[in-house]
C-alpha cells in the first residue's frame, strides 16, 4: 500500500500504470482511417513501421488498438464515375490481401462478436466502411442496390451517405449540394442497409440530409469521424441539436482527431494552405505532401482540445453516444501528443484525469461503437 506521504513521482507512475491497464482492458476501436489509400496505391508493407503514416500494424499493437475500420474511399481524381464501384472493389481486395499476409496479427471481423473474440486472442480486427455513396456508381437503382450488397459481402459494415461531393443518396456538406436532403434512391439504400446490417454513417452529409436520414432511419446511426460544431464551427462537425438527435436514435458520434476539426482557427489556416497548394496545380500525391509539410509549421493543437470535444459531446448527447473516429492518414495534422495510433493511451489517460469512470472510458474507447454495430446486425 502506498502511503499519503509517497513521493509525487511514485504516485504519477502508479496512475500511469492504472491508466494503461484500463486502456488494455478496454476494446479500443477506431471508426475511420484512410490508410487504405497507401495500402492500395503505394503497396506499402503494413506489417512494418511506416514513418510517414499514422497507422500501421506495429503502431496499432503499440497503441492497444483492437479494431480498425478501414475506409474504402474513391477520390474523384482516382476514377471517373463509371469506374467508382470497380475502384472501391480494388481497395477491398488490397486490404483483404494485407489481412491474409498478416494472419497472426490481424483478422477480418464481420460482427461485434468477431471483434470481441479477436480481442480476447490478442488479434486486431479489420472492418470496413465505405466513405461516400458515390462509390455505388455507376448504374440505375437496381445496380446501386446490388453494388451495396457486394460491399456488404466484402466486409462493409457502414457506408457514409456522401463524401465531400453529392452522391445519388443526397447532398454533401462539402460542395454546393449542401442544401439537398435525402433522395428517393437514398431511402431505398437505407432500407437495404438496415436489411443487410450495415450502419448508416452521417459524417460528411449536408445538414438537410442529416435531418432527413435521422428521421428516416429505423436503426442506430453512426457519425464515423465528426467533432463538435459548437467548439469548432466547421461544416463537417455536428451541431448540438444533431448530437441530441443521434442520442435519441440510439447511435453514436465518433470524434475526429484532425486538428482542423478541433480548432476553428487551425481550420481556417489549413484551408488557406490547401487553397494555395491547389492553385499551384499539383498532382494528388504532391498536393498531399505539400499540405502536410506546410500545416506542420502551424502552432499545434493540444490534446486537451480533443478531450474538450469528447467532454462536450458526452455532456450534450450522453456518454453512451460518443466514440473515436481518428481520420488518421486522411488529415494533415493531429493534436500534439497524438501523432499516430501508437499514442492512443494518451486519450485514456486524459479521460481518466478528467474524472471519467473506468466504465465510461471503456464505452468511449469502443464499447459504444460495438453496441451500435451489434444493434444494426440482422436477427
Amino acid at each position: 500500500m502506498v502511503g499519503m506521504g509517497a513521493p509525487a513521482w511514485l504516485l504519477l507512475s502508479l496512475l500511469a500504470v492504472s491508466d494503461r491497464k484500463l486502456h488494455d482492458r478496454a476494446i479500443v476501436i477506431d471508426a475511420h482511417s484512410d490508410c487504405t489509400q497507401r495500402i492500395t496505391y503505394d503497396g506499402i508493407d503494413f506489417s512494418h513501421k511506416q514513418p510517414d503514416m499514422h497507422v500501421d500494424l506495429p503502431k496499432m499493437k503499440a497503441g492497444g488498438l483492437d479494431a480498425q475500420f478501414f475506409s474504402i474511399f474513391v477520390g474523384p481524381w482516382q476514377a471517373k464515375p463509371d469506374a467508382f464501384y470497380a475502384e472501391a472493389l480494388r481497395q477491398f481486395d488490397a486490404v483483404h490481401a494485407m489481412i491474409r499476409a498478416n494472419a497472426k496479427t490481424i483478422a477480418w471481423a464481420r460482427t461485434a462478436a468477431d471483434v470481441r473474440r479477436n480481442a480476447r486472442r490478442g488479434i486486431v480486427s479489420a472492418l470496413f466502411g465505405v466513405e461516400g455513396g458515390h462509390a455505388l456508381l455507376p448504374g440505375d437503382r437496381p445496380a446501386l442496390l446490388q453494388h451495396l450488397r457486394t460491399f456488404y459481402e466484402r466486409g462493409a459494415r457502414y457506408m457514409t451517405l456522401t463524401w465531400s461531393i453529392a452522391s445519388p443518396l443526397g447532398g454533401s456538406s462539402g460542395d454546393d449540394s449542401d442544401g439537398q436532403g435525402l433522395t428517393d434512391a437514398g431511402r431505398e439504400i437505407i432500407d437495404e442497409m438496415h436489411r443487410l446490417g450495415m450502419m448508416v454513417d452521417v459524417s460528411h452529409v449536408s445538414d438537410p440530409l442529416f435531418w432527413d436520414a435521422i428521421r428516416y432511419a429505423r436503426k442506430p446511426v453512426l457519425a464515423s469521424h465528426s467533432s463538435s460544431r459548437a467548439l469548432a464551427n466547421v461544416p463537417r462537425n455536428m451541431t448540438d441539436a444533431m448530437l441530441k438527435a443521434v442520442a435519441r436514435n440510439g447511435g453514436a458520434v465518433c470524434v475526429n482527431y484532425g486538428s482542423g476539426f478541433l480548432d476553428e482557427d487551425f481550420f481556417k489556416a489549413e484551408q488557406a494552405i490547401w487553397a494555395r497548394a491547389r492553385a499551384r496545380g499539383l498532382g494528388p500525391k504532391e498536393l498531399w505532401r505539400t499540405v502536410r509539410e506546410e500545416v506542420a509549421h502551424l502552432p499545434p493543437v493540444p490534446l486537451a482540445k480533443l478531450i474538450d470535444h469528447i467532454d462536450h459531446m458526452a455532456r450534450v448527447a450522453g456518454v453512451d453516444h460518443v466514440c473515436l473516429g481518428s481520420d488518421f492518414d486522411g488529415v494533415p495534422a493531429t493534436p500534439a501528443g497524438l501523432e499516430d495510433v501508437s499514442k492512443l493511451p494518451a486519450i485514456t489517460a486524459a479521460l481518466a484525469k478528467r474524472g471519467y469512470a473506468p466504465a465510461d472510458v471503456e464505452k468511449i474507447l469502443g464499447g459504444n461503437l460495438l453496441r451500435v454495430l451489434e444493434a444494426n446486425e440482422p436477427p
